[in-house]
């Protein structure tokens, strides 16, 4: 188990790819991509947890579609 968390840790901290790591000459793209993904997952489920899983299907692709165009340019 020790040697699993050891290699995990090594994975993420090693590689700037999976940390979205960016140039230092870049935007806020990276940031703002996880910034909007988890704003997006938490208003899903709040109309899934309100309106249920009918109105989840309709609306979730309206909010990935406005977080989206919402993201900064790069």
């Amino acid at each position: 188990m020790k040697r699993l968390a050891a290699l995990s840790a090594g994975l993420i901290l090693g590689s700037p790819a999976l940390a979205l790591a960016a140039e230092h000459s870049a935007g806020y793209r990276g940031i703002g991509q996880l910034y909007f993904f988890f704003m997006g997952a938490i208003l899903i489920y709040g109309v899934y947890d309100s309106f249920g899983k009918k109105a989840m299907y309709v609306v979730a692709p309206f909010i990935v579609v406005g977080l989206y165009m919402m993201l900064p340019d790069a």
